[in-house]
């Protein structure tokens, strides 16, 4: 019988991690993420981070997910609207866009433009 091998699971290489990370939620990203400097280090690898989807305006406000140059996709639902982004730039030069997320207009700028600030000309 073979003995018993064992592994922590910071002993995997950065692509193993950021494989695993891509198979959990933002919530349980940022959990794991908040074990170890090595982990918080994957959390925040832009390629993690390539689609964001939020369903209500509590998911966008919650410290769980970064904003950098790999967001090709942004995905935001509450009430009966949905607004589907494929890019960033598109976002901002679509005042339909806008339009349909007046009511909360300052949160949603604010994401955005602090995305474009992460990643100018994306």
């Amino acid at each position: 019988m073979w003995p018993l091998l064992t592994m922590h699971i910071t002993q995997l290489n950065r692509e193993c991690l950021l494989h695993l990370f891509s198979f959990l939620d933002k919530d349980s990203r940022k959990s794991l993420a908040r074990t170890c400097s090595q982990l918080h280090d994957v959390f925040e690898d832009p390629a993690l981070w390539s689609l964001l989807h939020f369903r209500s305006l509590t998911e966008l406000q919650k410290d769980n997910f970064l904003l950098g140059p790999a967001l090709r996709s942004l995905s935001i639902c509450w009430h009966s609207s949905r607004v589907q982004v494929c890019s960033i730039e598109d976002w901002l030069k679509s005042a339909f866009q806008r339009s349909i997320c007046s009511r909360h207009e300052s949160l949603v700028n604010d994401f955005l433009l602090q995305n474009d600030t992460v990643a100018p000309g994306t």
